[in-house]
């Protein structure tokens, strides 16, 4: 890691940073919060916080590239739990951290965003990188504020990163004047973080409505549990397995709760939407009542909202009551966090539902629209195959991030996730170049967990420069390019939809990626025909520090099953003919 020799940091550990500026006010109210790591890129405004940070304990991992930085925060909250703290400079680094700002807002990730801003009297006089920062952040954002005070500065810190962890996840920023963090101040420490009197997340659902909800479920001949996001930011996966394996109820899962319920188990029919299981999606259409916790019932899960579980009444768990009802209609709202909501509805529940049969129907559609693939040895290389390689030679533990395109769903659909906070990756906003960063946010949180991001060619040129990073900080990441020389699932659309007309989507100058990463200082590999694999696989997975594969697939796989944009789930397409 970047920074001061072990021995100077050990003793900084010893020693909180004493508060004489604003600017130590910052890094102090960052110490009580329990912050260990920042991911950031210095600049002019924010200088007076970086110089803070020079007799502190906590690590800085200085990225390429703000955006970089936010999605590296943002990976680290995934993985951790705890808020990821990325810093920015005024301007151009404010603005470059907005796409991570706006990915973890829709993914509702804990981030905190520290940035420089020019001196109070120059706002507003288009001063040298001035930008106003709450202004373009305030949509994308759970909270920001702009600190007017040296006394109060640190206060506004602790409060940032209090309400990105708490109630509803999501990112917050402070906007730091540069005369604010030069200035004096004889407040002292800032105290612990906390959130504002009036903040009052709901912790459990009203009593009547649980009752009510319990008797719909214990009522019900084909119940499943729809476990989302919230199920993971919550800390609710016990609760969640519990009361599903007690009861006998099948359990699918929304593409952010990736691993909140093994996978391997008997119950789970894996993830649901426009690229999930045939098996979750006819669970979903067919269900008669169902549990869901922690999802926004985004476009993506739901397809057509009149056509999704169209005879299910809907339990919505949900800490935001914003949420319910806002996609899909709730029969037995239930406001309040997932854990503690969980909990009340296992406590009250006395009966379960006999829903023997029903299992027994999920069991045949996994057995009637099963996840394989055709594999011949003399085609091209299949992304299935690599997926599934480099699964079986990595532990359960294996946290796997990825970027955005089919890359990023043959991830999710053929690697086997039994533990939550394994699978990081950018859901609402669909952010290429989120891999590589967030690998390097996720090894920093995951201790000894090995780390693999699946990345796409296009998905990896956008953000491919973090690479720098990586080797600078002796990283032990594996990145696996599967490379087909396309923006694929454009290309596959204008395929299904656009005629094969293939405009803007076809890369066939591409480089060649492990040559990339030798110039970078990191191991680059090569697979080009299924003999390759093992030895790569071996040769990758068991270097110490960040490795990049090339892995050169067939051009022509597309991603299966698919509903269309809007589709009914139960009708989900098993090729391009039946789209």
């Amino acid at each position: 890691m970047s920074g001061e020799p072990k021995e100077a940091q050990a003793d900084a550990e010893a020693t909180p940073t004493e508060v004489d500026t604003g600017a130590d006010a910052v890094v102090r109210a960052l110490e009580n919060a329990g912050v260990d790591h920042l991911f950031g890129v210095q600049g002019g405004a924010i200088m007076p916080v970086y110089d803070a940070l020079y007799d502190s304990g906590m690590t800085h991992v200085t990225m390429a590239h703000e955006q970089g930085a936010a999605h590296a925060a943002d990976a680290y909250g995934v993985v951790s739990g705890e808020p990821g703290v990325c810093m920015a400079t005024s301007g151009p680094g404010a603005t470059n951290l907005v796409t991570g700002l706006a990915d973890a807002n829709m993914d509702s990730d804990p981030v905190v965003a520290l940035t420089g801003q020019v001196p109070t009297e120059f706002v507003g006089s288009d001063a040298f990188q001035e930008t106003d920062t709450v202004g373009v952040t305030g949509p994308v954002t759970k909270a920001n504020v702009f600190a007017d005070d040296a006394d109060t500065v640190g206060s506004d810190v602790g409060t940032a990163v209090a309400l990105a962890g708490e109630g509803r996840q999501g990112p917050t920023l402070v906007d730091l004047p540069k005369d604010v963090t030069n200035g004096e101040t004889s407040r002292g420490d800032p105290g612990e973080p906390r959130t504002p009197s009036t903040y009052r997340p709901p912790e459990t659902a009203d009593p009547e409505a649980v009752n009510e909800a319990i008797e719909a479920l214990s009522a019900a001949d084909r119940p499943v549990v729809l476990a989302g996001g919230g199920v993971v930011k919550a800390g609710a996966c016990e609760e969640l397995r519990s009361f599903a394996t007690d009861h006998g109820i099948p359990v699918v899962t929304t593409m952010p709760a990736i691993g909140a319920f093994p996978e391997d188990h008997d119950l789970s029919l894996e993830w649901a939407g426009m690229h999930g299981t045939g098996y979750a999606n006819m669970a979903l259409t067919m269900t008669d009542c169902m549990l869901a916790v922690g999802t926004r019932f985004d476009d993506r899960l739901t397809g057509g909202v009149e056509t999704f579980a169209p005879d299910a009444e809907i339990v919505h768990v949900d800490i935001d009551p914003a949420e319910i009802s806002k996609n899909v209609e709730a029969d037995y709202p239930l406001v309040g966090d997932a854990a503690a909501v969980l909990e009340q509805v296992a406590a009250a529940m006395s009966r379960s539902p006999s829903a023997g049969a029903w299992r027994e129907q999920c069991r045949a559609w996994k057995a009637e629209y099963p996840m394989d693939y055709a594999a011949p040895a003399d085609k091209p290389v299949k992304p299935q195959y690599v997926v599934e390689a480099f699964d079986e030679a990595t532990a359960d533990d294996t946290v796997v991030t990825t970027g955005v395109g089919q890359h990023q769903m043959w991830a999710s659909q053929y690697w086997t996730f039994t533990e939550p906070r394994t699978w990081v990756s950018s859901h609402g906003l669909g952010t290429m170049g989120y891999g590589l960063p967030a690998a390097i946010g996720a090894r920093v949180a995951a201790d000894d967990r090995p780390v693999v991001c699946f990345d796409g060619d296009g998905s990896f040129l956008m953000t491919c420069q973090e690479l720098s990073v990586a080797v600078r900080e002796d990283l032990d990441i594996t990145v696996v390019v599967l490379n087909n020389a396309a923006v694929g699932m454009v290309r596959q659309w204008q395929d299904a939809f656009f005629e094969e007309r293939h405009v803007a989507s076809e890369y066939p100058w591409v480089p060649e990626f492990d040559a990339l990463a030798e110039a970078f200082g990191a191991r680059g590999f090569r697979i080009e025909s299924y003999e390759e694999i093992e030895a790569v696989v071996e040769a990758a997975t068991a270097y110490d520090g960040p490795s990049v594969v090339d892995a050169h697939i067939d051009p022509d796989e597309n991603v299966y099953p698919m509903v269309p944009s809007g589709g009914d789930n139960g009708l989900f397409a098993l090729s391009e003919d039946q789209l």
